[in-house]
Parts: structure tokens; C-alpha cells; sequence
């Protein structure tokens, strides 16, 4: 006489699918993960530049307007100091919109961006 077989545990079929579907998901979140750190670095870039492009627009406006010409890029550190090999570009365009009214664009191009942060700033320069 056969006895009624009983199933227990699991078999080694479905143990198998099991490990393949959490692997899969597995990797899907490593992915996620490399990616948000990726776009936290790009972000870190961006703010450095955009500090970088804020704090260079205010030492313009103290300047006298009469005496601000457009600069070339120059290579800047992450503090906006001028360095030979540093990872951020600083370029000052002044452009004369009316004879007492100039508008100064700052751009600032940082590591692993096409798009550079750009600032413009209108200055009155009275008669």
C-alpha cells in the first residue's frame, strides 16, 4: 500500500526561481544605487560652480563698472581661486546694454557636465 505523500519544505525548482527573482531584483537596486551616487557627485559639481559663479558676480559688483571688461576662461579651484590645473572654468562676459547700464554674465563650467552654470547680473554705473 502506498501512504498518501506529504509535501514538505520546498523543491529545488522553486528554490532556483526564487534565488533568479531576487537576484534580478537584486542587481536592479545595486544599479539604482551607483546611479544616485553618480548624480549626488554631478550635484556636489554644481553647486561648487554655482557658488563659485555667485561669489565672483558679487566681487564684480563692487568693482568700479567703469573698469569691468569681459574676461577668457580661467581655470579655477573649488574656492574660485585662479589655479593652473584647476577643474573649473570661470568666463566673465560685460556687455554695455545702454550708456550707464552693463550686464555681467559669469559662466562657470565644472567636471563631467556639458551645461555650465551661468549667472547675469545688471549694473547701473552712474554719469
Amino acid at each position: 500500500m502506498n501512504s498518501p505523500r506529504r509535501d514538505r519544505g520546498f523543491t529545488l525548482v522553486s528554490v532556483m526561481v526564487a534565488l533568479a527573482i531576487l537576484s534580478i531584483g537584486l542587481l536592479a537596486l545595486a544599479r539604482a544605487q551607483a546611479s544616485i551616487v553618480a548624480s549626488q557627485g554631478n550635484t556636489a559639481n554644481r553647486t561648487t560652480a554655482l557658488t563659485i559663479a555667485r561669489d565672483y558676480a558679487e566681487v564684480l559688483r563692487s568693482r568700479s563698472p567703469w573698469t569691468l571688461v569681459s574676461e577668457a576662461p580661467v581655470a579655477v579651484d573649488a574656492r574660485g581661486q585662479p589655479l593652473a590645473g584647476g577643474a573649473y572654468r570661470r568666463t566673465t562676459n560685460v556687455t554695455v546694454l545702454a550708456n550707464n547700464l552693463l550686464q555681467v554674465q559669469v559662466l562657470v563650467t565644472y567636471p563631467r557636465s556639458t551645461v555650465p552654470v551661468d549667472i547675469v547680473t545688471l549694473i547701473y554705473r552712474s554719469s
